[in-house]
C-alpha cells in the first residue's frame, strides 16, 4: 500500500537608553595663611596706599589658584579612563506560576485516540474500496502504528484500554464526541486530528482536568491558557526560533540574506517569526521572491566573492526547489549555507547527489525516527508481519506517541505534567515539552521544542 509523505507546516531590545558617567574634580583644600599689615591707630597716606598693594596682591595670589585650579582640572581629565555608554539590562520577562492537581494512580488507564480515518468512505454497501483516499492515509498509519505499541504494551504487562474515534465521521466528530460525553471516562486524549477540531478538544480537556495530546498538526489552533494542552509537534514559530538561535551562534555578526514571500498565509507567518522576535538581532538583507527572482535581483542580497548564509522562509516545496536550483545556475562559484523550512523534507531532489552543487541546505526537521535502532527494526519486522509493506513516517510516529505516552501514565499517573522531561521511553524522538507563554509571561500551552537539523549536502544527509 503506497503511502505518500505529507508536507507538515509547521529587536535586538532596543537599547536606547544608556548612562554617561560625569568626571568630577573636587577642590583641593588650601590653608591660605593669612597676611596681617601692622597699622598705627591713625589712617594716613601711606596706610591707604598698603591696603591697596595688599588687595591687589591677594587679587593676583587668587587668580594663581585659580589657574592652577584649571590646569589640575585638565590633567584629571586627561588620565581619566574613558566613559562608556552602558545599556541598561533588558527587561525581564514576568513569568506567572501554575500549579497541577494530585495525579490520580490507577490499576489501569483508558486512553481515547481521535484520528481522521475516513472510513465511511472505505467500505460502501458493506465491502471495503479498492483505494484508499491520500488524506486517510496519515490518520489509518498512524493508527497502525498505535496498535502495534498497544501489543508491546500488553506484553510488557500493561493493562490500558484504547479507544479509537473516527473524528472524520458525523457520529464521532468532536462536537458529537464532547457533546455525548463520549470521552468522560478518559485519562488521556491523543489526538491526529485537524487544526479546526483542535480548540474543541482542548477546551473539553481543560474543563476535566485531563491531558490532550495534538500530534499531527502543528498549529494550536488559537488555544489560549490551557495547561492541559500538548503540542507535540512544534509549531512554525518554533521552528523559526530554532533558525535565528543557529545562524546567531554559527555566524555572530554576519549579514545574512532573507529570501521571502508574502503570497501565503503560512509564508507570512514565517517571514513575521524571523524577523519580528525581539529576543534575537540579525542583521537581514532581504528580497521578496513572489515571482522567481533574476540574477540581477539576487546579486543586491549576496557576495559572490565569499560564502553566503541565506534563510529561505518559503514553506511551498516547489517553489522552494526551483529557487535553491537558482542559486547555483547564478553564482556557480559561490558557496551557499542554506536555511529552509520544515516542508523542505518533501523535495526529492535533496537526494540527488548534483542537483544543488555549491549548497548546503539545512532542513528543521520535528522527529527524528531512526528505523536502524533495535526500537525501528521492531516496528519495521511487525508492521510488516501485521500489515504488509513498510512502514511509514505516521505509522512510528503512532507507534511513538502511545509507547511514550503509556509509560507516563504507568509511572506518573494521570497528571504527569510536572514529569515531562523524563523522556527516557521515548523509542526516537527527545522531546522537550516546555510551557509556551506569551509575552506576559502566561502560559498559553505546552510544546514540544526540540528540532532536529538535517544537512543536506551533494546528495548526502546528517541528522543532527
Amino acid at each position: 500500500m503506497n503511502k505518500r509523505r505529507i508536507v507538515l507546516f509547521l529587536f535586538m531590545a532596543l537599547f536606547a537608553v544608556g548612562y554617561a558617567g560625569s568626571v568630577h574634580a573636587d577642590d583641593p583644600k588650601k590653608k591660605h595663611k593669612k597676611h596681617h599689615r601692622k597699622h598705627t591707630g591713625d589712617t594716613n597716606a601711606d596706610g591707604e596706599q598698603g591696603t591697596a598693594y595688599h588687595s591687589r596682591k591677594e587679587e593676583r595670589k587668587k587668580k594663581r589658584l585659580e589657574r592652577k585650579k584649571q590646569k589640575q582640572e585638565r590633567k584629571k581629565q586627561q588620565q581619566a579612563p574613558e566613559q562608556t555608554l552602558v545599556p541598561p539590562p533588558a527587561a525581564v520577562k514576568k513569568l506567572t506560576g501554575f500549579k497541577y492537581p494530585p495525579a490520580t494512580t490507577k490499576t489501569r488507564y483508558r486512553i481515547d485516540v481521535l484520528a481522521s480515518m475516513y472510513l465511511d468512505e472505505l467500505v460502501k454497501q458493506g465491502a471495503a474500496t479498492d483505494k484508499i483516499p491520500e488524506k486517510a492515509l496519515p490518520g489509518i498509519s498512524f493508527y497502525e502504528g498505535l496498535t502495534l505499541a498497544a501489543d508491546s504494551l500488553k506484553k510488557a504487562g500493561f493493562s490500558i484500554d484504547i479507544y479509537v474515534h473516527d473524528i472524520s465521521s458525523a457520529a464521532e466528530s468532536a462536537d458529537a464526541l464532547v457533546g455525548k460525553g463520549m470521552l468522560d471516562s478518559a485519562d488521556l486524549i491523543i489526538g491526529a486530528i485537524p487544526s479546526h477540531d483542535v480548540p474543541v478538544i482542548a477546551n473539553y480537556a481543560k474543563n476535566r482536568k485531563i491531558n490532550f495530546i495534538s500530534t499531527l498538526s502543528p498549529s494550536d489552533g488559537g488555544v489560549r491558557s490551557n495547561k492541559y494542552f500538548t503540542l507535540i509537534q512544534p509549531s512554525l514559530k518554533t521552528h523559526c526560533e530554532w533558525i535565528l538561535d543557529d545562524v546567531t551562534k554559527k555566524f555572530p555578526g554576519m549579514k545574512i540574506s532573507l529570501l521571502y514571500r508574502n503570497v501565503s498565509e503560512p509564508d507570512e507567518h514565517a517571514f513575521k517569526y524571523l524577523t519580528e522576535d525581539p529576543d534575537v538581532s540579525v542583521q537581514f538583507r532581504q528580497l521578496q521572491c513572489n515571482i522567481l527572482p533574476d540574477k540581477a535581483s539576487l546579486s543586491l542580497v549576496f557576495d559572490s566573492a565569499k560564502p553566503n548564509v541565506v534563510i529561505i522562509s518559503l514553506l511551498d516545496a516547489a517553489a522552494a526547489d526551483s529557487l535553491l536550483k537558482k542559486l547555483p545556475q547564478d553564482f556557480p562559484s559561490t558557496h551557499f549555507e542554506v536555511y529552509g523550512m520544515p516542508s523542505w523534507g518533501a523535495i526529492s531532489d535533496l537526494h540527488k547527489e548534483t542537483a544543488f552543487p555549491n549548497l548546503t541546505v539545512n532542513v528543521t526537521e520535528p522527529f527524528n525516527i531512526d528505523a536502524a535502532s533495535p526500537m525501528g527494526k521492531y516496528v519495521m519486522s511487525t508492521y510488516k508481519r501485521n500489515y504488509g509493506g513498510k512502514a511509514t513516517e505516521f505509522v512510528y510516529r503512532g507507534f511513538e506517541t502511545m509507547f511514550w505516552y503509556a509509560n507516563l501514565l504507568k509511572q506518573y499517573g494521570t497528571i504527569f505534567n510536572p514529569m515531562y522531561r523524563d523522556n527516557s521511553t521515548a523509542p526516537f524522538t527527545k522531546f522537550e515539552i516546555r510551557p509556551r507563554r506569551d509575552r506576559e509571561g502566561h502560559i498559553l500551552y505546552n510544546e514540544n521544542i526540540h528540532i532536529y537539523i538535517s544537512r543536506y549536502e551533494g546528495g548526502v544527509s546528517k541528522t543532527e
